[in-house]
């Protein structure tokens, strides 16, 4: 480290330190000295720690700078304060020793024990160290009584205790070093570092604050009565006075003897006055008759007298005089007697403000002539003017007087009690402090009083006895820190187990992530491969079954023979069982990768009901079952929706009902109901008298491959998909399907389905379109020239026949090699395309036969086994609208050969 890094250390240390100690120094404890809230030792630890020596320099001057401006402490020798300051930094270096002598660094977060020593060390062992030197500095030096100095030192060990533990590892996690192994999320710890200290703080704060509001009310609530008591004896002299007045008033001439007996009747003996006296207003020209009587009544010396700066002389001439007559004790006071406070140098202002205001009027403190050893005296004056006239200088009789010494009289409001309490410091006007002997201004906790004395505002100050004061000491908010600095410390520590477990967690979680995602590849691939290969057998399956179903709906057009037609109807209801299993597991597939979708069309539901009944009608009437179908009349209207997966929930429902039924008969009830404009609602119940479903197996009926009873397959056949594939297909048409079931009784099937509805103009669209499919029925498509790109032999023969008998004829391309060659010298009105094939398949020859300005007009009709969503949508991407699926139906080809017929 250079020279000036080291500076710029030093600089930064000074400011902090001396920044931090403004900032702890707002919360000291009423002794001062110390607080609980002292930031400034656990950054300076932590930048020390961090940056060597530099920083103690830095802190040592800090130290100086701040206690030589500390009001308590800088009355210290100089000595002691800088011995105080080198224990404060020494504390630093013991700290940073005792970690290096006992931990291993670096220090291992991870593990509790490490962190728990460490803090330790360098909280309450440290700390404590140098706390204990400072309470022997300070008990030497401060008269101050031991449970206070133990207070201090406990503070000061708790102060430095609490920022050391909280704030010193902020800065060993921030930087690089060599005491504390980086942590990673550091940050967290951190943050609960800060967030645990200023809660402590704030928890304090608060606490002390109460506890402090609580004793200076107390405090304040044991000055009340000793005010209370002052104003009580202000109002009595008052009343003394007064009684004087109306006793003078009514009286032309008052002997001594009277005025003592009146006084001693008026008097309250506990209030203790020095002196009552009387006043009267003497003019010169009858000053000789007055000093006469003086004479007579007290001795021959006595004479209107002068009060001068060497002492008592008579008092010269001049238009009137106001000598002290009568006073009362007379034996205390008899030294004041003719004394003419006209010009006394003190009692004459409050005299001349008496006849001003026509009130009282006290004087200023100033030495009594009967009490020349103490200067706490004062006097109270009011003036009395004749009745009936205007009160002025040439009205007034005189004055009444109470001398009061201060002492004297506060001394028995000062009780035992009060003594316990507070000193106080009583001032009025200007220059007028009367203190007691014990009064220490700001003596911890302070608090003053305003208040009228006769004329003037006075103000009583009071502060805390040394008594009190030892009521202030707050050990409960002690324990408060210390238990919040040990819930904080559980806090950080807590953070640290979590970063580390969060740390370790975290690369098995991704390791256990990584290990899931290859899992998943593999899954998904074998997924992939699954549907691939479902579509190939779905494929292979369709392939054979479109010549078996085809050629049977050949020959049974060509044959009357009825034994043949019976064997042929056979064929063609096993067809149909074998097409609806590879439908199911086909359909079962593409639910499972979300791929199955609705062609929404126009129908209407009692049409497609009635085809499926007649279906399966000969299947029922080999088993000697009957089928009981009823609707109402709105079930004849169109709807739209997917008609093929309609059919297909109706087949599954009656081909289950066939199924599990061995006699009796099957109820179809169908209901449709229009919701609003946009949605009707389609209610089927298929309700048979078959075996029924014991109660525990209705709830996974509708899971795939799950039937009733394990027994079912052997017994009925079935995949156990069908059901399943309902339930898909009624949630894609917002509805669902449930079932009530009796053993041995039968079951009852509920579907509900939400169709769009249809619009007047779509149903007639949709009635011109059936009424032209039918009319075209018979039409024999002269002249329409089509290509059939089909590479089964089979197949070829199946659709050409059908073709046939439609009138029609066609050229075969085994490939789409062949199909391009093909059309290179001919073009065809309709081309029935086949997709898998070899050499070519059918959309690559489709891709070129688009993209050939020459041959893009010619219709293409996607005819092939494999037909599902990639295959749509790979052909809508090449403008090719229609498929025939395999296995198909010569309706099929009509249907579309009228498409594109004309």
């Amino acid at each position: 480290m250079g020279n000036l890094n080291r500076l710029a250390v030093v600089f930064i240390a000074c400011i902090s330190h001396f920044l931090l100690v403004q900032f702890g120094s707002q919360f000291l404890i009423p002794f001062g000295y110390a607080s609980v809230i002292w930031p400034a030792t656990g950054v300076a630890l932590g930048l020390y720690l961090l940056k060597g020596w530099p920083v103690l320099v830095g802190v040592l001057l800090s130290f100086i700078v701040c206690l030589h401006s500390d009001t308590l402490i800088s009355g210290l020798p100089p000595e002691v304060v800088y011995l105080l300051a080198l224990i404060s930094t020494i504390q630093l270096f013991i700290s940073r020793q005792l970690v290096l002598q006992f931990s291993q660094v670096p220090i291992r977060i991870s593990i509790p024990f490490e962190i728990i020593k460490f803090l330790f060390i360098t909280g309450p062992v440290a700390t404590l160290l140098s706390s204990v030197a400072i309470y022997c500095v300070l008990s030497l030096y401060l008269p101050l009584p031991q449970e206070t100095l133990l207070y201090i030192s406990v503070t000061k060990w708790v102060g430095d205790f609490l920022s050391v533990v909280l704030l010193t590892p902020i800065f060993l996690f921030l930087y690089p070093n060599i005491f504390v192994k980086k942590a990673r999320k550091a940050s967290a710890a951190i943050m609960t570092s800060l967030l645990s200290f200023s809660i402590i703080c704030f928890v304090y704060f608060v606490s002390s604050n109460n506890f402090n509001r609580d004793k200076k009310q107390q405090f304040m609530s044991g000055t009340v009565s000793f005010v209370e008591q002052i104003n009580s004896t202000q109002a009595t002299i008052k009343l003394y006075l007064k009684a004087l007045e109306a006793y003078f008033q009514a009286s032309e001439q008052v002997t001594k003897e009277e005025f003592s007996a009146f006084t001693s009747i008026i008097q309250n003996t506990s209030i203790k006055v020095r002196a009552i006296g009387w006043i009267p207003l003497v003019k010169n020209e009858a000053r000789a008759q007055f000093e006469a009587s003086m004479q007579r009544l007290y001795s021959e010396g006595a004479y209107i007298q002068q009060l001068t700066a060497t002492g008592i002389q008579s008092a010269p001439e001049q238009p009137y005089y106001l000598p002290i007559y009568y006073t009362y004790p007379l034996q205390e006071n008899k030294s004041v007697i003719g004394l003419d406070v006209s010009t006394h140098p003190v009692a004459s202002k409050s005299i001349k403000h008496a006849i001003a205001h026509q009130s009282f009027a006290v004087t200023d403190i100033f030495t009594l002539v009967q009490q020349q050893d103490k200067t706490d005296g004062v006097v109270v004056y009011y003036p009395i003017f004749k009745k009936s006239e205007v009160p002025s200088l040439a009205s007034l009789i005189g004055f009444v007087e109470v001398v009061l010494e201060l002492e004297l009289l506060l001394d028995p409001m000062y009780t035992t009690e009060r003594k316990s309490v507070f000193t106080y410091q009583i001032s009025f006007g200007e220059g007028n402090v009367f203190s007691h002997p014990n009064y220490e201004s700001g003596h911890f906790i302070s608090h003053e009083v305003q208040f009228t004395l006769f004329d003037k505002q006075g103000t009583i100050q009071f502060s805390s006895s040394d008594s009190f004061a030892s009521h202030l000491i707050n050990w409960v908010d002690f324990i408060i820190v210390l238990i919040g600095c040990i819930l904080g410390v559980i806090c950080v520590m807590f953070v640290f187990f979590i970063v580390s477990f969060n740390t370790s967690l975290e690369k098995k979680v991704k390791a256990s992530t990584h290990e899931l995602i290859e899992k998943n590849n593999e899954l998904e691939l074998a997924n992939e491969a699954k549907n691939l290969f479902l579509a190939n057998v779905s494929h292979e399956y369709r392939t054979p079954l479109n010549a078996i179903i085809g050629f049977t709906e050949l020959a049974t057009k060509e044959t009357s023979d009825l034994p043949t037609l019976d064997y042929l109807a056979k064929i063609n209801d096993a067809s149909n069982i074998l097409l609806s299993t590879v439908n199911d597991v086909l359909d079962f597939s593409k639910m499972q990768a979300g791929q199955l979708d609705l062609d929404l069309k126009v129908f209407k539901p009692s049409d497609v009901t009635a085809s499926v009944i007649g279906m399966l009608s000969h299947l029922a009437s080999e088993k000697s079952i009957t089928i009981q179908y009823q609707h109402d009349a709105n079930y004849k209207s169109w709807v739209e929706g997917d008609e093929l997966r309609f059919k297909q929930i109706l087949i599954n429902l009656l081909n289950n009902a066939l199924k599990f039924t061995p006699k009796g008969s099957i109820h179809l009830d169908c209901k449709c109901v229009e919701i609003n404009d946009n949605a009707t609602e389609l209610t089927i119940k298929v309700r048979d008298t078959g075996i029924g479903i014991k109660e525990e197996d209705q709830q996974r009926l509708f899971n795939a491959f799950a039937q009733a009873q394990s027994s079912t397959t052997r017994n009925y056949g079935g995949t156990g998909l069908g059901l399943s594939i309902v339930k898909q297909l009624c949630i894609l048409m917002g509805g669902g399907i449930s079932v009530t079931s009796q053993e041995n009784v039968g079951s009852e099937f509920t579907v509900v389905l939400k169709l769009k509805g249809v619009t007047a103009e779509q149903v007639a669209l949709q009635e011109n379109s059936v009424e032209s499919d039918a009319g075209q029925q018979g039409h024999h498509f002269q002249g329409m020239r089509v290509l059939v790109v089909e590479d089964n032999k089979i197949n070829q023969i199946v659709v050409q026949k059908h073709l046939r008998n439609l009138g029609l004829d066609c050229d075969f391309a085994n490939d789409g090699q062949q199909a391009l060659e093909y059309l290179k010298a001919q073009q065809p009105d309709l081309i029935l395309m086949d997709l898998q094939m070899p050499v070519m398949d059918g959309f690559t020859a489709s891709a070129h036969i688009k993209n050939d300005e020459a041959l893009k007009h010619i219709s293409i009709v996607i005819l092939s086994a494999s037909v599902g969503k990639e295959e749509k949508q790979q052909a809508a991407r090449l403008g090719i609208e229609d498929f025939i699926h395999k296995p198909y139906q010569q309706s099929d080809l009509v249907r579309v050969l009228n498409k594109y017929a004309s």
